[in-house]
């Protein structure tokens, strides 16, 4: 610890309403370094008015008399003082389900995804996950099964006790003691003859925890969170003994049930606070060192190398060096056009002694019409342009694709036509969008396609039950779902042609109410059809505004991951509280690029590549080695299958012939499935009937083929190769034939 300069204590002002209130404290300690400590336990805390409040042997703070004092906090050197208001000490609030015993039961992991809180429940007894649906959990512990779960005679007695003690064999073990705080709530509750609810509504509106980021210094350092939750009734609470806390990596850091941090070793992960169906995730970074005081100055570009590097110092990690001409034109060609620079402009790249050649170079790249082909491949995979049967709608959704990059049609523009789109799918492009299974598909396919694809958000679970790691309801499901209650694929019967078309009339029933249900808005309102109105149009309005808090992000995300080989949220499509991204900070600086420059594709794209973050070396250094989600180095990757089919027909000189292709057509121009071995083996397939990434990893086909195979084999030895050009022209030595190989292939001499 460094010489201190700043002492705060967090909640600054505190308000205790009722007898029962209590607040849990922290006082943080920064140093000279900006280095922060939790010195909490170590820091002495004063009341000025001593007999309005006073601290628990826990820590918290607690009421003695209505009124206010301030509070001083000391440790070593450093000041700082707070507020402390107590009132209605002498009412009790009164024991609420919602806000006192469901916590127990979500705390203890009785109401987990593994337990009681399952599809199924367990051993008869089902509760809502995360007590998400208290109405419910509270029928099925006082009334389900003839009420045996409670005997209010002897209330020591009842199974919501026993089990949970163990004190009767119990197949989840022991959740808490007895005497323990959550046991004397449920007893305390179950003498009050179980209430429901007290006099106001006491379900959560939002929860908060404090910190919300930390960067802990040294194995062992800790930090203790502080978590609110605020309720319909305008009331707040601390919460940090009532929630549940879980840990997305132990190995990085442990979390006590009291809400204790603990260091246990370098990395970075999140911490999981769960309270009544509200989740928050805390990000936490743990490093072994105090910052470098001789942390280099490492140039930057732009507003991306800004808020990377910021957070690589923060973690002591030193980005890797600069990468080279040679493996920035040919990283650089193949991420933006597919293809490998040709000789010419590799050696008239890496010859160039203008100090903006890399920039220059970018522009010109994204005005190549092989930056179209290369998208409009990677949308006709992400938006599942179906192949197979349907190869002549396949090729004219992606021929339509095609054409809106061509024309740089905006990205909101482009979803919003797919979202509407209706019509015949070998004369229309954007209806191929809702062409992905049968003439029969239901609703909920739609749903789930446009939520993942557009907006990055997967609702599937909560089809059945309530989503298990976000907020969404089966309510929120079936009201997204009610958008498409009218879509309907239909078959002409001319040239066996299929239709997407909107029938007069569609409802969608929710499966527990067996009612039909709205359309509504994810996290939003509920939308009135009116008649002879296509009620996406309304969908779209919302998909694509600006304010979305998903359609703008999802898409930077994906355009990050194409050029970074990792997205800053991942899986790309797995947007959630409780799946935060790698940098928010940059997510957020994207998203607002992007939107500011009114969804153009390549305004992101030039300012990624523009970056020293995408331009950094592969190479590792010591401090960087076993970074892998910060982009301190540039990321090694295998590339796709039409890159590598692409790159060798071009640096041998053969180009391939496709079934139903003119000679010379690239495999980046085909959009459906895969027409040659190669590509299948190097894992181009048709279109998935679940959502999901290509898979680039590799594996022993892949191996055995480009060592063995036809493709590699037959090009290097054709007659009409340029290597047998080469070794044929006497003109040219075998230093220069190895420079020509070189350059086609590495872009370096």
């Amino acid at each position: 610890m460094g010489r201190l300069v700043k002492l705060r204590l967090y909640p600054s002002e505190s308000v205790l309403d009722g007898d029962e209130a209590r607040q849990t404290i922290t006082a943080i300690a920064t140093d000279v370094n900006g280095v922060e400590w939790d010195v909490t336990e170590q820091a002495s805390l004063e009341f000025e008015t001593q007999n309005i409040a006073g601290r628990d042997a826990d820590g918290r703070i607690h009421g003695l008399a209505n009124g206010g004092t301030a509070v001083d906090v000391n440790f070593g050197p450093v000041f700082t003082s707070g507020t402390v208001k107590v009132k209605n000490l002498a009412s009790r609030r009164g024991l609420s389900f919602v806000r006192d015993v469901v916590p127990v039961l979500t705390r203890g992991g009785c109401a987990g995804s593994h337990c009681h809180g399952s599809v199924r429940g367990k051993n008869g007894f089902k509760l809502s996950l995360f007590g998400f649906e208290p109405e419910a959990d509270y029928e099925a512990i006082t009334a389900a099964s003839e009420g045996r779960r409670v005997n209010f005679e002897t209330p020591e007695q009842s199974l919501i006790l026993l089990k949970p003690t163990f004190t009767i064999a119990h197949g989840g073990g022991v959740r808490f003691e007895k005497q323990s705080r959550e046991y004397e709530t449920l007893l305390e509750w179950l003498k009050q003859n179980a209430p429901f609810e007290r006099e106001l509504p006491q379900r959560i509106t939002s929860l908060r925890v404090y910190p919300d980021e930390r960067v802990l210094v040294g194995v062992k350092s800790t930090q203790q969170l502080v978590a609110t939750a605020s309720f319909e009734d305008d009331t707040r609470e601390d919460a940090t003994l009532k929630v549940q806390y879980s840990t997305g990596n132990d190995r990085v850091a442990e979390v006590s049930t009291r809400g204790r941090l603990i260091a246990t070793g370098p990395g970075e992960t999140t911490v999981m606070v769960r309270m009544l169906g509200k989740a928050v995730a805390v990000r936490v970074a743990v490093v072994e060192d105090p910052p470098m005081a001789d942390y280099p100055e490492v140039a930057r570009n732009n507003f991306i190398d800004e808020l990377v590097f910021t957070k690589l110092e923060r973690l002591n990690i030193i980005p890797s060096e600069l990468s080279t001409d040679e493996e920035f034109v040919r990283r650089v060609y193949l991420d933006t056009i597919g293809l490998l620079p040709t000789i010419e402009e590799a050696r008239s790249f890496l010859t160039s002694e203008d100090p903006h050649k890399r920039a220059a170079l970018i522009d010109e790249l994204l005005e190549r019409q092989e930056f179209n082909d290369v998208w409009a491949i990677n949308f006709n995979e992400i938006f599942r342009i179906r192949s197979g049967t349907m190869a002549q709608g396949t090729r004219r959704g992606h021929r339509w694709i095609r054409q809106a990059l061509e024309s740089r049609k905006p990205y909101d523009q482009l979803a919003r036509e797919m979202v509407t789109g209706q019509g015949m799918l070998y004369w229309d492009g954007a209806p191929n969008f809702y062409a992905i299974g049968s003439q029969n598909e239901p609703p909920d396919t739609y749903a789930v396609n446009v939520s993942q694809t557009l907006l990055g958000v997967r609702l599937e679970c909560a089809k059945c039950h309530n989503h298990p790691f976000e907020r969404w309801s089966q309510d929120d499901f079936w009201g997204f779902t009610a958008f498409f209650s009218r879509i309907k694929q239909k078959e002409v019967y001319f040239a066996n042609e299929m239709s997407i078309f909107l029938k007069q009339k569609g409802e969608v029933l929710h499966p527990n109410a067996k009612e039909p249900v709205k359309p509504k808005f994810l996290d939003g309102a509920v939308v009135e059809e009116k008649q002879d109105e296509d009620i996406r149009e309304e969908l779209a309005d919302w998909i694509t505004d600006p304010k979305n808090p998903w359609f703008a992000r999802t898409a930077v995300n994906r355009i990050w991951k194409h050029y970074m080989g990792r997205g800053l949220v991942e899986p790309v499509d797995d947007f959630r509280v409780t799946n935060p991204a790698s940098n928010p900070e940059l997510l957020d600086a994207l998203e607002a690029y992007f939107v500011e420059h009114d969804f153009g594709l390549r305004a992101p794209i030039r300012a990624i590549l523009n970056s020293r973050t995408y331009q950094l070396s592969s190479e590792a250094n010591e401090t960087n080695r076993g970074d892998g989600i910060n982009h301190s180095r540039y990321y090694i990757r295998r590339l796709g299958a039409e890159h590598i089919l692409d790159a060798v027909s071009q640096s041998t000189g053969v180009p391939d012939r496709f079934p139903g292709y003119p000679l010379g057509v690239r495999a980046m121009e085909i959009p459906e499935g895969s027409p040659s071995y190669f590509l299948k083996v190097l894992g181009r397939g048709e279109v998935a009937d679940k959502i999901q990434e290509r898979d680039l990893a590799v594996d022993l086909s892949q191996i055995l083929h480009l060592i063995n195979g036809d493709t590699l084999q037959k090009k290097i030895g054709s007659e009409k190769g340029v290597l047998r050009h080469w070794l044929a022209d006497k003109k040219v030595s075998d230093s220069e034939v190895l420079d020509r190989i070189y350059l086609a292939t590495l872009s370096r001499p």
